[in-house]
């Protein structure tokens, strides 16, 4: 009988909420049809996805652990997002980062979850630190990042015949790995692995699951002075197409950023057509006595707006 309700295909109510999780997920693939939603922190979400290699704060647990090398002080972050405006679906992080033994560290907890249907919680365990130093100011760090990741979907009637069936929930574990190479040049280099170990997951048997596939990402960061940052990384998933974003930052006395990005420039590069899957990114920054504030916003003409606010802040006497 587990088998048979294992099988059942999902009923009316449930092929929406999962349509609406692929759909926030930008088009994922089979292969990435879970824990797409799992970027933290406004400001690199500001920077069209792209600021990897600027990602230094407790965010830089997903983005970047080798960042977490320069991770100042004890910090808390809490971020809140609203995908594409729909009421349903809801995501949030809590993270603290501290540095310890010459590492910088980070803890979080990320849920997505579509009301009354589906659930995903991702714990992340994060460390990064120095490596090498070289002759003429060159620095290498590493880091990395394990993710232990529960899906659950909500147990439900079927509507056609009464029987109750319950996909139940799974949990399997992944890594990310980087290297950061910072330079005199006022230029940083960022290698970024993710999902190293591919876990599948599988709710229905006989069909494969699905498996997360590692993603290789190489990004970039040139602050050609000291209130403006360009940023811009590349990506590919398992020998799949290439994707390019870009960002820009500029810093008013260091209290105030403004921030725009562009992402998913490779769909354009294909296409002979108008460029609907441009997604615009952007954002603010306010600074104060180490409080930071994040805002950002991106668009897309086929799925709409999305908003995120993220708080930083020390704690227990973290830097200022």
């Amino acid at each position: 009988m587990a088998k048979l309700v294992r099988a059942r295909k999902p009923a009316a109510h449930v092929l929406p909420a999962l349509a609406v999780a692929l759909a926030c997920a930008g088009a994922a693939t089979p292969a990435r049809a879970y824990f797409e939603e799992t970027a933290v922190g406004a400001r690199v979400l500001a920077l069209g996805f792209s600021a990897l290699a600027d990602a230094h704060d407790v965010s830089a647990y997903y983005w970047n652990p080798a960042g977490l090398a320069r991770l100042r002080g004890t910090e808390l972050l809490l971020d809140l997002a609203k995908p594409y405006g729909i009421s349903e679906l809801n995501e949030g992080t809590i993270a603290v980062g501290t540095q310890r033994f010459g590492t910088g560290w980070a803890l979080a907890w990320h849920h997505l979850g579509i009301t009354n249907a589906y659930g995903e919680e991702l714990f992340s365990l994060g460390a990064g630190r120095p490596l090498m130093t070289f002759p003429g100011g060159h620095g290498l760090s590493g880091g990395a990042t394990f993710k232990y990741g529960r899906i659950g979907f909500v147990p439900f009637d079927d509507p056609v015949d009464g029987f109750p069936v319950d996909y139940g929930h799974q949990a399997k574990g992944s890594l990310d790995a980087a290297i950061t190479w910072s330079t005199p040049w006022r230029v940083d280099v960022s290698w970024v692995a993710r999902d190293l170990l591919q876990p599948r997951y599988q709710f229905v048997e006989g069909t494969g699951g699905d498996r997360l596939v590692t993603r290789q990402q190489l990004a970039g960061a040139f602050r050609w002075n000291r209130e403006s940052t360009v940023t811009a990384s590349w990506s590919q998933v398992d020998g799949g197409p290439i994707s390019f974003n870009a960002g820009m930052e500029v810093t008013f006395y260091d209290v105030f950023a403004i921030r725009s990005g562009l992402t998913n420039l490779a769909v354009i590069y294909a296409s002979t057509g108008s460029p609907n899957d441009f997604q615009y990114t952007g954002g603010f920054g306010v600074y104060h006595k180490g409080y930071f504030i994040d805002a950002a916003a991106f668009t897309n003409r086929d799925l709409g707006a999305s908003y995120r606010m993220t708080l930083r802040f020390p704690v227990f006497g973290g830097s200022r």
